[in-house]
């Protein structure tokens, strides 16, 4: 009886997130000095993956020539169904053009992130979200006499919407 008893818990609390609203989109995101489609996938009421890639900008030379591509791990603190509150790791790598176009090297970043995404549950489901967070990546580049320093800037500030399609 112990072990019946014990096996129910288990699925009860194990299987919760298993009912909760499953949802996959794809839209766009917004920062301070970039721009950038991107594919989110709630798998799970508090578990939810993103993939992203579009073109940048450095923080000192405003032209958006550079790419950069990257991965989100998010994972919701608050959840009701009109908005969701989460926290995430994050990961990208950035390709920089230095002076011209064959000049390039290469900048990994992590970073982390909170978020509030807020949702409409009309005929068709969107979001709106704002992160903001902290990342760090710093490269230097060139032959020792003439190195050029390329520094991520260290503050995220993302808008993104999205459209969802529910799983």
């Amino acid at each position: 009886m112990k072990r019946i008893a014990l096996l129910f818990s288990l699925i009860l609390f194990l299987g919760i997130s298993s009912f909760a609203q499953k949802m996959g989109g794809f839209g766009g995101e917004l920062s301070v000095l970039s721009l950038k489609p991107n594919l989110i996938m709630w798998v799970s009421k508090v578990t939810g993956f993103e993939i992203f890639g579009g073109i940048a900008s450095e923080l000192g030379d405003f032209k958006p020539n550079d790419l950069e591509a990257g991965f989100k791990f998010l994972h919701s603190i608050q959840y009701d169904r009109t908005d969701r509150t989460y926290f995430g790791i994050m990961g990208k790598w950035k390709w920089i053009n230095i002076n011209d176009a064959t000049q390039k090297t290469n900048l990994p970043i992590p970073g982390i992130l909170i978020g509030k995404e807020w949702y409409s549950k009309r005929i068709n489901r969107k979001g709106f979200a704002v992160e903001l967070g902290y990342q760090y990546g710093t490269r230097n580049y060139g032959p020792l006499k003439e190195t050029v320093n390329f520094t991520e800037f260290p503050f995220i500030l993302n808008l993104r919407y999205t459209f969802y399609k529910r799983k």
